[in-house]
C-alpha cells in the first residue's frame, strides 16, 4: 500500500505543476477573469479531493503518523489556498499583495507534497533493509 501512496502523491505532485501552467494560461487570458481562470479553479479542487484521498491511503500504508500528518498538511495548505483566493479583494492594493500569498502558498504545497513521498521511498527502503536483514538471520539459524 505505501508504494501505492508514493504512486499517489506522484499523481498530486504533477497535478500541482499542471495547476502552474494553468495559472499562467488563466493570467494571459483575455474576457471575465473567473472564466479565463477556470480549469485552474477546477483542478485546484481535483487537487483537493486527491490530497484529500492522499490521507486515507496514508493511513492504510501503515506507515506511521508522521506521514499521515505530512499528507493533512498537504490538504491544509490545498484548503487554504481557497481562503486566499476568496479573502483577497481585487483591484485594491492590499487584496493584490494577500493575493501574492497564493502564489507562495503554492510553493509550499508542491514542496511538502515532495517531501512527503521522499519519506515514503524511505520508509519503503527502510522495510526493504529489516525484511533482508530478517531474511538473513533466518538463513544463518
Amino acid at each position: 500500500m505505501l508504494k501505492f501512496f508514493r504512486i499517489w502523491m506522484m499523481l498530486v505532485q504533477i497535478l500541482i505543476g499542471i495547476q502552474f501552467f494553468l495559472a499562467g494560461y488563466g493570467a494571459m487570458g483575455t474576457g471575465d477573469t473567473r472564466d479565463a481562470f477556470a480549469l485552474h479553479i477546477m483542478n485546484g479542487y481535483l487537487i483537493g479531493t486527491v490530497s484529500l484521498l492522499a490521507i486515507l491511503f496514508a493511513a492504510l500504508s501503515r506507515a506511521g503518523g508522521k506521514l499521515v500528518g505530512m499528507t493533512a498538511g498537504v490538504v491544509g495548505l490545498v484548503a487554504l489556498q481557497s481562503v486566499i483566493a476568496a479573502v483577497s479583494v481585487g483591484g485594491t492594493t492590499a487584496g493584490q499583495l494577500v493575493f501574492g500569498l497564493h502564489a507562495i502558498n503554492a510553493l509550499m504545497i508542491l514542496g511538502l507534497a515532495e517531501a512527503t513521498s521522499r519519506t515514503a521511498k524511505r520508509i519503503l527502503q527502510s522495510r526493504k533493509e529489516a525484511q533482508g536483514e530478517t531474511a538473513s538471520a533466518a538463513a544463518a539459524a
